[in-house]
């Protein structure tokens, strides 16, 4: 698949392949029209060969990668297509962009967030994108925090993921703590969404549970 009409600062939502992190991530929240979205990631313009450039704050660090790349670690819905929300800032903040890339290009190879706090010294995807435009922004959040969460959209208990998690960090969850996620900021009224790729999950069934007519791979 390719995508089009790609500006440098658009956002690159995805609901990305992988094990119990990828999963964990997207059981808590549901994003645009109800989707199961776990990763956002920020298109920097085209490389000296005319390939696209992404960004994106995973394990173990910020890096660049090819768009190729990008669409690569997509869940497949059933049709083999890569599922993937393609969103840009509304008109008033496209001036930002230019700032707010070059912020996200000083943050090549800081380590990633894996406690997902302000306190730590690394970033999450999502932390990462709303840093880069409040910095754009003269310090003003153009994309406001939301509180963590770290249960389950069906039990809404917490997931036995995150437990696990924090007991061998020796952390507390910062559940309710100031944050961001990637697809609450896919709710954003700041963006506009210009195109959705693959059958992502869309509404949530009559038991709450997110109907997901996805295949993992």
């Amino acid at each position: 698949m390719k995508l089009t009409n790609l500006q440098k600062g658009d956002l690159l939502f995805q609901l990305r392949s992988g094990g119990e992190l990828e999963y964990a991530i997207s059981r808590v929240f549901a994003g645009y029209n109800g989707m199961l979205l776990n990763h956002v990631a920020v298109y920097c313009g085209e490389g000296k060969r005319g390939e696209g450039k992404v960004v994106e704050a995973t394990m173990p660090q910020v890096r660049c990668i090819s768009l190729e790349h990008f669409l690569q670690r997509s869940v497949l819905d059933t049709s083999g297509r890569h599922c993937v929300v393609h969103a840009r800032l509304l008109p008033e903040y496209l001036h930002l962009n230019e700032k707010a890339v070059g912020f996200i290009l000083d943050q090549l190879d800081k380590p990633y967030d894996c406690h997902y706090t302000s306190k730590e010294k690394g970033w999450y995807c999502s932390e990462l994108i709303l840093e880069a435009w409040r910095f754009a922004n003269r310090g003003h959040f153009v994309f406001p925090q939301t509180p963590m969460g770290f249960r389950d959209m069906e039990t809404h208990e917490l997931l036995p993921y995150w437990v696990q998690h924090y007991n061998k960090a020796r952390k507390p969850i910062p559940e309710g703590e100031p944050g961001s996620h990637p697809a609450l900021l896919s709710c954003s009224e700041k963006i506009d969404i210009l195109s959705v790729t693959g059958q992502l999950p869309s509404r949530l069934n009559s038991f709450g549970i997110i109907d997901s007519p996805v295949q993992v791979v």
